[in-house]
């Protein structure tokens, strides 16, 4: 996935499992992900993540 189509909460899929992004930090190509029903995030590199289409905000379930 490309840093510009990257955007604060948008869901995304990782090796990790799904999440919401918390942060964006342009400067090191980075993301910082909260796993759904966790508390725990993850600092992944924009490479390791891809924009989750059948998740949407305020849903945390696939359809």
């Amino acid at each position: 996935m490309e840093m510009k189509d990257v955007v604060k909460g948008m869901w995304v899929d990782s090796q990790h499992g799904a999440g919401r992004v918390l942060v964006v930090d342009e400067q090191s190509q980075s993301v910082l992900v909260e796993p759904i029903g966790s508390e725990e995030q993850w600092a992944l590199s924009v490479d390791e993540v891809e924009e989750e289409l059948q998740l949407h905000n305020g849903c945390d379930k696939y359809y």
